[in-house]
Parts: C-alpha cells; structure tokens; sequence
C-alpha cells in the first residue's frame, strides 16, 4: 500500500548538518576578501555564543538529564531550547549574515554542495568546506518509493528551503515530488521566514517540526480518500515528537555513532523500543538504520 514518507533533511538526507555550509557559501558570496574575513570571524562568534548558550541552558534546566523519565518532561525540555535557537536567529539576522542573496543564489549552493560531496569518502564528517554529502541509498529509496506511489515530503529547521531543494534536485528536478515545510531566507534582508502553509512561523523547535509534519498529515487526509499510512525519518531529538506521531518511525544514525546517538539514548532512557532495521518487520513503531540501503534490504516498510 502508498505511504506519506517524510524525511527530515539536516544528517537525515544529509551525512552530516549543513548549517556551516550554508554559512561558507554566504561568506564566499562577499567581496573583496577583507569583506569574507569579516563575515568568518563573525560567524565565528554567532557559533560559539549558540554553544555557550545551549551549555549553560542544559546545565541549569531541571530536571536534568538523567531525571527525565517521561515523554512530557522530554518535551518540555525540547520546547525550553526554542530560546537559544530564537536569539541564535536573530544574531545571524541582526548581522545581515544572509543579506543580498536570492533564492537562485540558495539553489545553486545547493547543487554546487552535492556536487562536492559527490565521491567523498564514507567517512567524511562534512564538518568543514562547502560540501554535502548525501545519505547511501536515498535516491535508490526515493525512486522505489515514487514508483509505489508513495507521498514524498521533507520537515526541516534548515534556513533554506531553496538550498535543500537545490540539493536534492535530482531527485526532485522540477520541485513537485516532495511537500516541503522548510524555512526560507528572504531577500533583500536575510531575515528568516517560515513554511506559508505554517503562516509563516519559523520553524526551531521539534514542537514546530511535528506542526509542520501535522499540516502535511492533515492536507493528505483532505486529498485522499484512503488514509495512507505514515512514515518519517530522523537523526535528531528534534524528530522526537514526529517520529511518534508517525505510524513508523525510523531513526537515522551515522556509521559507528549508534552509542553517541542523542536520539536513540532518548529514545531508549524514556523506555523505548528502537531495533535495528535488520531485525524488524512490518507495522512496528520504531527502528533505526545508518542508511537507507539498510531500510531497503530490511522489512521494516514491507
């Protein structure tokens, strides 16, 4: 039976997270180079000022870690991050770090960040340059799925909706295989502006993703007549609430990371279940995998 397939994008799609990219191509945007030193040494500071922020927020945010043992205290605590992701955002913002540059500019980093990451060893991190590295097996994954008659759709906190689609446009060449709820960067500005299906409210929070996961549950029970059952794909706690809400959810977890997987240990110290691929069948709930040649050669989706 067709299924609504949702992927998270950042280390989902994506071997690793792509905000730095993002923040490499503007930089290589500017001219002269005095210009671009400017823009890195600013960068800089925006990221280091986010890790001392979320430091200090975990570190005084009761209950603690090991405390919460719930579903509701995880949420809660999930939802508390909205803050420093919130002045994150505007410091990017207020530093005009992404003002000037078009939707066009946006798609072509996108294109020309695949292209790099294209051939790159497997164990690549990404972590520095101006390179994406696709997860193995999406495109064979994404094919299978649209020759099913799957629904293809993406929620992501990227700040680009067009750099994501400039990166997965082979599989989405003409922009209509997958609904996307994903932020955007506006021109001439840089500031940043929600999914329209969403009113506009810029996506931080994994609170905002299950939003954004619930207008695609609920444009898909307006359009069809037959309920297509649910399957979403993430890396991050921000997937958390998503991930529940679908019928299947499948955790995505890069090669030799299973015990450092925030994620799974979330998953797991709130007492759930979370096989690998491997070892599950249709119909279960949860599962994780390191890519999507794993979630093909495994029954987890039939």
């Amino acid at each position: 039976m067709a299924r609504l397939i949702v992927f998270d994008f950042d280390g989902t799609v994506t071997q690793q997270d792509t905000i730095n990219v993002l923040a490499q191509f503007a930089i290589s945007a500017r001219s002269p180079s005095r210009s671009r030193q400017e823009a890195s040494e600013k960068w800089k500071q925006i990221v280091d000022l986010y890790i001392t922020d979320y430091a200090k927020h975990k570190e005084s945010y009761v209950p603690r870690v090991d405390d919460r043992k719930t579903l509701a205290q995880e949420l809660a605590y999930l939802e508390s991050l909205r803050t420093v992701e919130v002045m994150s955002a505007e410091r990017v913002v207020s530093a005009g770090f992404f003002a000037g540059l078009k939707k066009e500019q946006w798609e072509g980093f996108g294109r020309q960040a695949s292209r790099n990451g294209e051939g790159r060893n497997p164990g690549w991190d990404g972590d520095e340059g101006k390179a994406v590295r696709v997860r193995k097996g999406f495109s064979e994954f994404v094919q299978q799925a649209k020759e099913r008659g799957d629904k293809l759709g993406i929620v992501s906190v990227n700040w680009s909706r067009a750099f994501v689609e400039g990166v997965i446009e082979p599989e989405d060449p003409d922009r209509s295989e997958f609904v996307k709820r994903v932020n955007e960067v506006k021109w001439p500005g840089g500031q940043l502006e929600g999914p329209e299906e969403m009113g506009g409210k810029v996506m931080m929070t994994a609170r905002d993703k299950l939003e954004g996961f619930e207008t695609i549950l609920l444009d898909e029970a307006d359009g069809e007549s037959k309920k297509r059952g649910s399957v979403y794909f993430g890396d991050s706690v921000t997937d958390l609430e998503c991930l529940l809400r679908a019928d299947t959810g499948i955790v995505v977890v890069n090669e030799g990371e299973e015990e450092k997987s925030k994620l799974l240990g979330t998953l797991q110290r709130l007492g759930f279940k979370v096989p690998h691929v491997s070892g599950s069948r249709e119909g279960m709930k949860l599962a994780w995998a390191r890519d999507f040649e794993e979630v093909l050669g495994s029954k987890v989706l039939g």
